[in-house]
């Protein structure tokens, strides 16, 4: 499987908005291109446990938000430590952002998700989506297991971003190649898919 690029943490960090937002559980693990190692464990959506270069809570925070490029897995849902976070999910993306400079006293709320605000699109109106021919059970597990290739284990979830919106697959091969890091992989990944789900046009 090709190993990811590094990418740039704010976009990481734009990704785990979006996990948030869509109430997943996984923990997110994180190395950076010097060499960096984290883990944020998620559940339900909110961020429960933090761990950088063995710190944990603020001090872990506060190495994780200096990383400049890295690159994420998803794993399986851990167990978190029994040391909770005394911040809410929207105050630690806020922090790990820079969009404040230290974490607040007793855990108060930020209003939004900074990185939601960022990458979220319009939902579909109900016309357009019954107007979709949709993607199979079987085309979806195609498209994931193929993504998996390039990106992880991450595919399951970047794959659902778009399954539910896609006007057809070829679309949704070139969306899906767009988030594979380097114009070789992507290119590789459009001919596979496109051979396996007979394709035109990629």
């Amino acid at each position: 499987m090709a190993q990811p690029e590094f990418t740039p943490f704010v976009e990481l960090l734009d990704r785990i908005a979006g996990f948030c937002a869509q109430g997943h559980t996984a923990t997110v693990m994180l190395v950076s291109d010097d060499n960096r190692m984290a883990q944020i464990h998620l559940l339900g959506g909110r961020i429960i446990f933090i761990l950088c270069r063995g710190r944990r809570g603020k001090d872990g925070l506060s190495i994780m938000r200096t990383m400049q490029r890295a690159r994420m897995t998803l794993d399986r849902p851990s167990v978190a430590s029994n040391e909770p976070l005394e911040w809410s999910t929207e105050v630690i993306l806020d922090y790990l952002y820079g969009s404040i400079n230290d974490l607040p006293e007793g855990g108060a709320a930020s209003t939004m998700l900074p990185g939601i605000a960022r990458r979220a699109a319009p939902a579909a109106s109900a016309s357009v989506r019954e107007s979709m021919p949709g993607v199979s059970a079987d085309q979806r597990a195609v498209f994931e297991a193929t993504l998996a290739k390039y990106i992880g284990p991450m595919a399951e979830i970047v794959c659902a971003d778009y399954f539910d919106n896609a006007s057809d697959l070829r679309a949704l091969a070139l969306n899906l190649a767009g988030e594979i890091p380097g114009a070789d992989q992507a290119a590789k990944f459009k001919a596979e898919i496109g051979s396996a789900l007979s394709i035109s046009g990629l």
